[in-house]
């Protein structure tokens, strides 16, 4: 079981996992699909899913979406941060992550049910964005006594 006085580095260690996947992504994006290390098959197909229509939103590359998120979340999980008495940082840390699992949830359906393809690569980071969603809400919960 993990205890609340490990949360602050799990919560790093995983924001730092998700930054430095979504740093690859972005720079495969601008770089080229090819250079995605991902098995090609009639399902998974990261090329497919990070060149799609869907790899934008509102014309900004999702891979910098991440990027940027995940960039944020490396500095609200900073150990500074974590020992901050302004409780508007934990509160930014729990709303950032509650809008990271709404875009998880958004582009799990894309590549479903739009693109018919999965990216390895953008798997791993929404694997790590419902780790750190759950990490966070659990060490909430047991702060807050609810």
């Amino acid at each position: 079981m993990l205890t609340t006085s490990r949360v602050p580095l799990v919560s790093l260690v995983l924001a730092l996992a998700g930054l430095a996947t979504s740093i690859y992504l972005t720079i495969a994006h601008y770089g080229s699909p090819e250079l995605l290390v991902c098995a090609e098959n009639s399902v998974v197909d990261c090329a497919s899913v990070t060149s799609s229509e869907q790899s934008k939103l509102f014309g900004i590359p999702v891979a910098d979406l991440g990027t940027a998120f995940y960039a944020a979340m490396t500095l609200l999980c900073l150990p500074q941060a974590w020992r901050s008495p302004n409780r508007w940082i934990g509160w930014a840390r729990l709303g950032a992550t509650g809008v990271g699992v709404l875009m998880v949830v958004y582009l799990v359906a894309a590549e479903l049910f739009l693109i018919g393809k999965i990216c390895l690569w953008c798997t791993v980071v929404h694997v790590i964005t419902l780790a750190l969603a759950a990490l966070l809400v659990t060490a909430e919960l047991r702060t807050s006594n609810v």
